[in-house]
């Protein structure tokens, strides 16, 4: 629980450093790119990074008050993350050229 709590508060940390245009957590390729370029891509990942950390966060809490089961537990982490994940790496791979950093 601790885990996935820390997760969700890093995503939003993540997703407020590319709103704010930092280059704090961005990988090698990226801090290559010209600044509009970046800025473009920055902006780009800011709302799947918060909607990532808003699902763990809520996941979280409904897990610890078990208001949800493991069934539907695990079909809506499918739903919701699944398309968001693949929002990201399709973004990464269309702005930086490759989906995982090398």
């Amino acid at each position: 629980m601790l885990f996935q709590l820390l997760l969700g508060v890093f995503m939003i940390i993540y997703a407020l450093s590319h709103a704010m245009k930092s280059t704090i957590f961005l990988g090698k390729q990226a801090k290559k790119m010209d600044r509009d370029a970046r800025h473009v891509y920055q902006k780009g990942v800011v709302a799947p990074f918060l909607a990532l950390g808003i699902i763990f966060i809520f996941f979280t809490f409904a897990t610890k008050a078990e208001i949800i089961g493991t069934t539907l537990f695990v079909v809506l982490y499918i739903v919701l993350v699944l398309p968001l994940l693949i929002w990201i790496f399709a973004h990464n791979k269309k702005h930086v050229g490759y989906y995982f950093e090398r």
